[in-house]
């Protein structure tokens, strides 16, 4: 692993666990951790989402053109 890497990696661990203390710390009842909770579902789903894939699955091949599929 590069140094920039771990760098990236420890500041990112900082950012996470500066934002947990705050939520732990502002979270009063039930429906506070429910806004947190669809928050954090919304953010996974979301990179989820615009995730891209670079290799096929099941090791199909990709195809590229612009013809229409024939019959």
């Amino acid at each position: 692993m590069q140094s920039r890497t771990l760098l990236q990696a420890a500041v990112f661990a900082v950012i996470v666990a500066g934002l947990a203390w705050l939520v732990v710390n502002a979270a009063t009842n039930w429906a506070d951790w429910l806004v947190f909770g669809v928050i954090v579902l919304t953010t996974i789903g979301a990179a989820r989402a615009v995730y891209t894939r670079r290799y096929p699955t099941k090791r199909r091949t990709f195809v590229r053109h612009s013809e229409p599929p024939r019959q």
